[in-house]
């Protein structure tokens, strides 16, 4: 197929995602527009720039979060019931060009208590002290150019080690009291 005929496939999809009056076309298509002009980016600049290929081609940053911090990260769309768009996430690993986050949730006053999978970490913004989730189970590596740098970065009151306990306990089964895998 074509570019022009998947184009006018995608229009038919769209019309009938948009007519079940189930899901938001709006912010989908604006998440694709998104990623396509980060792709442009990429590919029309960056490359011309570099004058290299794209595995030589590294998006940088000009700050970049810590290990223990929170960034906001547009994490993109995946299918139903994933998590989406951009997340504040927890930085567990930086990779140069990549990071292993773990994204996180608001809690709210209705909000349900944390799953097996879920942690309630304290957060300082600025001055303010907040609660968020981190969602384990949506743990991912994300390329640095995901990193949203209009928002700062937050400083994550809970501990490191009660964070990294917490992970091994539900990733690796491990507890405190058996062998580390170092």
């Amino acid at each position: 197929m074509s570019v022009e005929e998947n184009i006018d496939e995608m229009k038919k999809s769209l019309k009938n995602l948009e007519e079940s009056d189930c899901y938001d076309v709006g912010k989908y298509t604006y998440s694709l527009l998104h990623q396509t002009r980060q792709l442009e980016y990429f590919y029309c600049q960056l490359l011309e720039q570099e004058e290299a290929t794209p595995d030589q081609t590294f998006y940088h940053v000009s700050k970049r979060p810590e290990v223990h911090q929170m960034a906001y990260f547009n994490i993109g769309r995946g299918f139903p019931k994933e998590i989406m768009d951009a997340h504040w996430c927890y930085v567990l690993k930086d990779f140069g060009s990549k990071m292993l986050v773990i994204p996180c949730t608001s809690i709210k006053e209705d909000s349900p208590e944390a799953s097996f999978y879920e942690l309630d970490i304290d957060v300082r913004i600025r001055r303010y002290y907040i609660k968020s989730r981190m969602q384990l189970s949506y743990m991912r590596c994300v390329d640095i150019q995901r990193l949203d740098l209009r928002k700062r970065f937050c400083n994550v009151v809970t501990s490191r080690e009660e964070i990294e306990r917490f992970i091994k306990e539900n990733v690796f089964g491990e507890d405190e009291n058996e062998k580390s895998l170092e």
